[in-house]
């Protein structure tokens, strides 16, 4: 008599344990799952790199978002001033910013980390350029000359620096605030009597349209630093997406070195822009992936130090809390 009553418990014990242990590890797997699975969206800016052209025609980051649940979005900008706002209104996550951009916005708090250093600049950043026939034959017969350079970007810090070789501030030339896409036009219409741009434009106007080159970063030695960069608060939150962003980055350097014709075949490709001209941009940048050496922070820091005793930052900076370089440390381990 004692064993069916012991058996009836046991068998309904099984019985709801059946049923209630799988729901439970269903519960579980679901929520992890879900929370691993939650979609979001990275939006990435590039400001004109080739390296991004080609990383978007190959799709490698549409492909390795999605093993974590991310879509990508693209936009294109001319310059830097345009991606402060985007990440200022969190509508971009990841990009490419030069010094000018970079300490512009950090002086407006800027919520912003320089993630890798793309290149110190030095060449295809920065030309000061005159029109065909022009008068104009070095930097000191600027004086009183109407210069076209976007104020706010690493072109106002170069044309800061070069002025200062010639003993002039920027006080003594006119100063006309344009982006790129506007100066070129004007430039050409002979509203500019200089222009301070970058390639691929530099190039139009020198080699297509008989420009005339005044100097540039690599003449004066002036370094311009452009790194890739990261929404703060994106970075916290998604480091994953980041570490995969610049791996990527990695691969497209790798594919320049390995298959350069196919590099430049792909960049134009999704870019639209003339093949002559994207290979001399790519041979002219010197593009890496690193973190930025001693030398690097201390030339960008002097640049913040120059533009503030000028005015044109509200208070002296210091750009080091701005820089993480944990991340490219991380997948260089």
């Amino acid at each position: 008599m004692s064993h069916p009553k012991f058996k009836i418990p046991t068998l309904l014990l099984s019985i709801v344990l059946l049923f209630v242990l799988p729901a439970c590890n269903a519960s579980t797997v679901s929520g992890t799952e879900g929370k691993a699975k939650a979609k979001f969206t990275v939006s990435i800016a590039n400001m004109g790199l080739s390296n991004l052209y080609v990383i978007k025609e190959k799709g490698w980051l549409e492909e390795e978002f999605a093993k974590i649940g991310a879509d990508v979005e693209w936009s294109n900008h001319a310059a830097g001033p345009p991606i402060n706002e985007g990440i200022a209104s969190k509508r971009i996550d990841l990009a490419v910013l030069g010094e000018g951009a970079i300490l512009s916005g950090i002086n407006n708090k800027l919520d912003v980390k320089l993630i890798s250093l793309l290149s110190n600049g030095l060449y295809g950043v920065n030309y000061l350029i005159v029109p065909p026939d022009s008068d104009i034959k070095e930097i000191a017969d600027l004086k009183g000359k109407k210069v076209g350079v976007q104020l706010g970007t690493s072109h106002q810090v170069f044309l800061l620096k070069a002025l200062e070789t010639a003993g002039l501030q920027l006080d003594d030339v006119k100063a006309v605030n344009l982006v790129i896409t506007d100066a070129q036009p004007a430039f050409q219409t002979g509203q500019l009597d200089a222009w301070v741009t970058a390639d691929p434009f530099a190039q139009i106007e020198l080699n297509k349209n008989g420009a005339g080159l005044i100097t540039s970063g690599e003449a004066l030695n002036i370094v311009s630093p452009t790194f890739y960069i990261a929404r703060g608060a994106f970075a916290k939150e998604h480091p994953e997406a980041v570490e995969i962003f610049l791996k990527v980055i990695d691969r497209a350097l790798q594919l320049e070195q390995e298959n350069h014709e196919e590099f430049i075949d792909l960049a134009v490709k999704n870019s639209g822009r003339d093949r002559a001209l994207i290979e001399t941009f790519s041979s002219n940048a010197k593009y890496e992936s690193s973190p930025p050496s001693e030398e690097i922070l201390n030339q960008l820091q002097t640049s913040a130090d120059i533009l503030t005793d000028l005015g044109y930052l509200s208070e002296k900076l210091d750009i080091r809390p701005s820089v993480d370089n944990s991340y490219i440390e991380k997948i260089r381990k």
